[in-house]
Formats: structure tokens, C-alpha cells, sequence
């Protein structure tokens, strides 16, 4: 059991880079669940979810049978990661369980079994119709395939307070905006501006520069803070982005040197073992290191070292 745990472990987690079961099972679970965010789409279409209502709701059936298998296969094989030393098998499957991934695979096939459990009643169907939307949370699935989509979680998640931050200012600035408009128009205009819940629908739309054009301020003082909030918005709105990108770079840039330091580390004894080059592969693809950085990476490493070589003959570094 322990050898077929293992085993399961390096199939759906891509342990071993040329094994090509695994990377079937990896190109076979992408392909279902494109299919399955392509399915949810066309089924709000009322006539074409009447005519293939038979096969949206086997390919459905089949879907869910799917990532139940693919789910309590991950849990009870999560246990041949490396765990802590104090860590049960039990705890280490409850950590895993509670991983963001854990969640979304929970996540992909909850709202099938809910539809079943949930009896038939006016409130039920109400809540069916709202966990049925949950079903394209599957497509937060694709980040266990797709580094890029994993590097922006990673990003989300390290600039979390900076950008909680910048929302917080933002959302500042639409209240103080939305204030100011109702006491400058609620007199001129009470059916826009009356209270500051109906002028903040003025305000998100001008500081985030999409201007509708539906309500717009018509005294001086009005028209002096509209313009005011506008060049405002625009820098409001590019701090979001700003603080993004400089945390992709960071990642980024991170990713290349952890690749760096472990190419060094399989090279320090001069030559690159087959054990050392899967594990650099496995690396490489959970970086998500393209082949082109990967053999500059190799190259790199390699200078190096016949930069800190000397000749046997007089002890002059060796030049390149």
C-alpha cells in the first residue's frame, strides 16, 4: 500500500517529470476542466441547455465522478509529501485539506452532492441556483497546472497588505467624494445626489474613470469636485497595478535565484547526477522556470566554477 500511495503521490503531483502517465493524467484533467467551464457557460443559454440537457447532465455525472476519484486520491496520497517530523499522517491529510487547493478541489465537486442532499422545496432550489454558480470555481483548478496563475496567487498573497492598504484608501476616497457630492448637489438634483448612498453610484463610476454619463453634477462646486475625484481616480486606480507588478518582478526574480542556488548546490562537485537533474526539473517546473532560463541557469553556474578554476601548473585562475 505504501509503495501504491507513493506511486499515486507521483502521478498526480508530477514527481517524476518523464513519466508519461503522469503527464496523460495532467493533460487529461486540464482538457475536463476546460470542458467543464465551456459546459457551464453554454447552459445558460435556455435553448441550447433544452436541447443537450441529457448530456450536460452525464457529462456532469461523469465530471464530478472524476474529481471525487482525483480528490480522495490527493488526500489519502498527500501524506508521501515531506511532513514535519511531529506530524501525523491524520493532521498532515487535515493541513492538506484546509490548503487553498484542497479547498478548490472540495469546492469542484461540493455543489453535485448538495444538489442531490438538499431537499425540493422554493428556498432549496433558491440555494441550488447559487451553489450551481459555484461549479466555475473548477477553473481555479488550472493553478496546480499553470505556474503563471500560481505566481499571481503568490503575488496576491505576499502584497495582501499593501493592497488592502491601497483599497482602503480608495474606499476612503469614494466615501469623502460621495459626502462632498450630496452636499454640493442634493438641492439642485435630489434625485441623483439626495443621499450619499445614491451619489456614491457617481462617485465609483468617475474614480474608477469609467463615466457613465447617467448622473452627472450640474452646479460649479459639483463640477469643480467631479474633476477634482477624476484626476484623482486615475492615480487611485494605478496604485493597484503598480504595487502588482512590482510584486511579480520580486517573485520573479526570487524564483530565478531559488533555482540559481540549487543548479549551484548540483554542481558543486563539478558534474550534474541523474538524481540531481530530475530533481532540477521538478524544481523547474513547480518555479515555473522556463527552458531557456533553466540553461542559462546551467550555464551560468558552470562559468562560474571554471572561474574559480586554477591551473594545476602554475595556479593562475583559468580565464574563459
Amino acid at each position: 500500500m505504501s509503495s501504491l500511495r507513493r506511486r499515486t503521490a507521483e502521478l498526480l503531483e508530477a514527481h517524476r517529470p518523464d513519466d508519461p502517465l503522469g503527464k496523460a493524467i495532467d493533460a487529461f484533467l486540464v482538457v475536463l476542466i476546460l470542458a467543464n467551464i465551456v459546459a457551464i457557460i453554454l447552459e445558460t443559454e435556455p435553448w441550447f441547455s433544452a436541447r443537450y440537457a441529457g448530456f450536460f447532465r452525464g457529462f456532469e455525472i461523469f465530471s464530478v465522478a472524476v474529481f471525487t476519484v482525483e480528490y480522495l486520491a490527493r488526500l489519502w496520497s498527500c501524506v508521501e509529501k515531506p511532513l514535519d517530523d511531529d506530524v501525523s499522517p491524520r493532521l498532515g491529510r487535515l493541513r492538506w485539506m484546509r490548503s487553498p487547493l484542497g479547498l478548490v478541489d472540495l469546492l469542484a465537486i461540493a455543489p453535485f452532492y448538495l444538489f442531490v442532499l438538499l431537499p425540493a422545496s422554493a428556498e432549496s432550489l433558491l440555494m441550488l441556483r447559487v451553489f450551481r454558480g459555484l461549479r466555475l470555481l473548477r477553473i481555479f483548478k488550472l493553478t496546480r497546472y499553470s505556474p503563471g496563475l500560481g505566481v499571481l496567487i503568490a503575488v496576491i498573497r505576499k502584497e495582501a497588505p499593501v493592497l488592502l492598504v491601497a483599497v482602503s484608501v480608495l474606499l476612503i476616497m469614494l466615501i469623502v467624494s460621495s459626502w462632498s457630492m450630496y452636499l454640493l448637489e442634493r438641492q439642485a438634483q435630489p434625485e441623483a445626489f439626495g443621499t450619499i448612498p445614491a451619489a456614491m453610484w457617481w462617485a465609483v463610476v468617475t474614480v474608477t474613470t469609467v463615466g457613465y454619463g447617467d448622473v452627472v453634477p450640474v452646479t460649479e462646486g459639483g463640477k469643480f469636485l467631479a474633476g477634482l475625484v477624476s484626476l484623482l481616480g486615475i492615480g487611485m486606480m494605478a496604485l493597484p497595478a503598480a504595487i502588482l507588478a512590482s510584486g511579480f518582478y520580486r517573485e520573479a526574480h526570487g524564483r530565478s535565484r531559488t533555482y540559481q542556488r540549487a543548479v549551484d548546490l548540483a554542481l558543486a562537485d563539478g558534474r550534474l547526477s541523474e538524481n540531481e537533474a530530475e530533481k532540477l526539473e521538478v524544481l523547474r517546473e513547480e518555479l515555473g522556470i522556463s527552458d531557456s532560463e533553466a540553461i542559462e541557469a546551467l550555464v551560468s553556474s558552470r562559468h562560474g566554477q571554471f572561474q574559480g578554476e586554477r591551473c594545476p601548473h602554475c595556479g593562475e585562475k583559468l580565464e574563459t
